[in-house]
This record gives structure tokens, C-alpha cells and sequence, in this order.
């Protein structure tokens, strides 16, 4: 069995944007960042908003492992 959690570490890296820049591009407060980070768990909304600032695709946020 998979897991897949929401892992935007490097993308955010390789655009050079820290978390108060990336949060205020998205419209969304610096906790919201922070609680994507170590919740992994994202709405829709807030997916496709993160996936057009960082210029990626849904998939490249995700890191799959397995589950025992």
C-alpha cells in the first residue's frame, strides 16, 4: 500500500521564495504555509494555487511511500 504526502520543500527552493513571499503570492497567511508543510494535506483551491506560483505540476508536490 502508498501513501502520498504533499512535499513542496524543494520546488519552493528552486524558485528562491521563502515562506512570507510564497504565502503572500498564494493570498494565503504564513500559518497556512506552515500547516501545509507539516500537515501534507491540501484542498483543491490551495493546490492549484501553489502548483501556478511554483510552476509545477500536482504531481512534482507529491512523495509516495509505502505503507506497511
Amino acid at each position: 500500500m502508498y501513501k502520498y504526502k504533499l512535499d513542496f520543500t524543494t520546488a519552493q527552493k528552486n524558485k528562491g521564495l521563502t515562506n512570507t513571499e510564497l504565502a503572500k503570492r498564494m493570498k494565503v497567511s504564513v500559518s497556512t504555509i506552515t500547516y501545509l508543510k507539516g500537515r501534507g494535506a491540501v484542498d483543491f483551491d490551495t493546490l492549484t494555487k501553489l502548483c501556478q506560483v511554483l510552476e509545477v505540476e500536482p504531481a512534482d508536490l507529491f512523495v509516495k511511500t509505502i505503507v506497511e
